[in-house]
This record gives structure tokens, sequence and C-alpha cells, in this order.
């Protein structure tokens, strides 16, 4: 006769077996359970594997279970079983279940039945046959392990190698490094020679305006203004040289330091050549000579 309360019994028992498959018997070791600390983990669990042999007894006969037992018993055996199953990992809470069990199931005396007898059996002949597999897995072990060991020589090899390219890397990484320095150095002094530029261009564009209000203030005959126009131009077509160069400069850096000197000689030659400007002290014709070279000069600025 199959009763539900027996097939729950049977479904709790395979349930809870396969969570103690799956179980870390080491995990714990050294916490204990019970009113006298009498468990430990694998204690437990070997405890209830105990219990589910006794259930495998009892379902196997079901017509005896039947009665050796009531139906509130047989509820209190299902609602035992799936207390342990939900806690399994936490015995401190379903401790009192597994003892009620324990209790419960003494009194059905299903040790003295043949069945246990013939369910132990069968649970020997499981042991041993899971005693075989672990001997063959352990075998398979040793072998890894030599392969493991013999392997450790090229494993130590392989460290040295890689040990030593790491500390190459990590010097190319220092000279790297103070190479970056480096260059943010040169750059600083690269913005600061373009600064100085600047200031040189503005001075020249200075000179270039008091050329023009000496040459409004003084008249010159036209001879030498014509002449002076002529140096006014070359020096007009030296800055537009000079404003190229600056160009130049701004677009690649690296050739900035060359042109840098080619401008200030430049800039020296057209100082120089104001400062002689200054000095002619004949006053005629410069006027209309003036209107000659004043669209140049002013585009220089």
């Amino acid at each position: 006769m199959e009763l539900a309360t027996i097939n729950q019994i049977r479904d709790k028992r395979d349930s809870l077996r396969e969570k103690i498959k799956e179980a870390d018997l080491s995990a714990d070791s050294s916490q204990t359970y019970g009113g006298e600390n009498e468990y430990n983990f694998k204690g437990l669990v070997g405890g209830i594997e105990a219990l589910l042999t006794d259930l495998s007894t009892l379902t196997k006969a079901p017509n005896k279970f039947i009665k050796l037992s009531t139906s509130y018993e047989r509820t209190s055996i299902v609602n035992h079983l799936t207390s342990i199953e939900t806690y399994f990992d936490s015995p401190q809470i379903y401790l009192p279940q597994f003892e009620e069990l324990k209790t419960l199931l003494r009194g059905y005396n299903v040790r003295s039945f043949s069945e246990r007898q013939i369910e132990f059996e069968s649970e020997i002949d499981e042991t041993r046959r899971i005693k075989l597999q672990l001997q063959q897995e352990l075998v398979e072990v040793k072998k890894i392990r030599e392969e493991i060991e013999s392997n450790n020589s090229t494993i130590d090899e392989n460290v040295k190698n890689t040990a030593a390219k790491l500390t190459e890397i990590e010097s190319q990484l220092e000279e790297i490094t103070k190479r970056k320095d480096e260059l943010v150095s040169q750059s600083e002094t690269l913005e600061e020679i373009n600064t100085d530029l600047g200031t040189i261009k503005e001075k020249a564009s200075e000179n270039l305006n008091e050329i023009f209000a000496s040459m409004t203030e003084s008249k010159s005959n036209e001879k030498l203004i014509s002449q002076f126009a002529l140096k006014v131009q070359d020096r007009d077509k030296r800055l537009d040289e000079l404003e190229q160069k600056i160009d130049i400069y701004n677009e690649k850096l690296t050739d900035y330091q060359t042109e840098r000197v080619k401008i200030l000689e430049e800039a020296d030659k057209l100082i120089e050549s104001s400062k002689k400007a200054l000095n002619y002290k004949t006053p005629e014709g410069i006027s209309a000579s003036f209107h000659v070279v004043l669209p140049k000069i002013s585009t220089i600025g």
C-alpha cells in the first residue's frame, strides 16, 4: 500500500542524500553543536545518513511501516526531513528536529529488521564501490603529481626568464620616464623662446613706428629718400621672411632654435638700419617718397 506520506519521505530522503554528496565535510571541523557539543559537522552528517538508511528500510516495507507508525508520526518525519534539507548548512537551526527524528525512529526498532540488514549490506557494497573509485582516482592523482614534478624545472626556468624580462621592462620604463621628463623640460624652454620672439617682433614694430614718425617730421632730397625707400622695401621683404619663419616655428618646434637665430639676426640688422635712417639730415622731398613706402611699412606691424 502506497501512501502520500511514505512517498514524501522517499523524496526527502533522496534530496538529502544529494545534499550530502555535495557537502564539504572538512568545513568547520572545530565547530561543535548540541547541548553538550557532542556533534561536529561531519559527525552530524553521518548521523543523518544513518537515519536515512533506517527510513529506506521502512519505505521498502510500506505495510510494516504503516503498522508501526501513525499518520501524524509520518507527517512529523516529513517535516523534520524538510527542516534538515532547508537548513542543511546551518546545523544549529535543525539540530532539534534531527534529535526528535532519532527519538521517533528509535521507537520502531528498525535496526532489528531483516530488511535493515539487507539495506546495511547494500550500503557496504556502495561504500566498497566508492573506495575502489577513490583508489583509481588516487592513482590518477599520483600520475598528475609526477607530471607536475617533472615539469618543475621547466616552470622554474620560465619563472626566471619572466623575472629577467620584468627587470628589463622596468629598466626600459625608467628610461622612458626619464626621457619624458627631458621632453617636458624642453617644451617649457621652447615656450619661453616663443615668448621672447613675440617680444622681439613687438620691438621691431615699435622701431618701424619710430621710423615712420621720423619720416613725417623730416624732409630730405629726392635722391636720398629714394635710396631710403629702397632700403625700407628691402627691410620690408626681410620682415616678411621673418613672419614666415615664425609661422614655420609654430608648426615645427624641433626646428625652432635654428629659425630663432636667423630671426634675431634679421631683427638686429633691421634695428641697425633704423638707427642709421634716423641719422639722415637732408629733409627735402621726403613727403613725396613717403607715400611710396608707407603701404608696405604699415603691413609689417
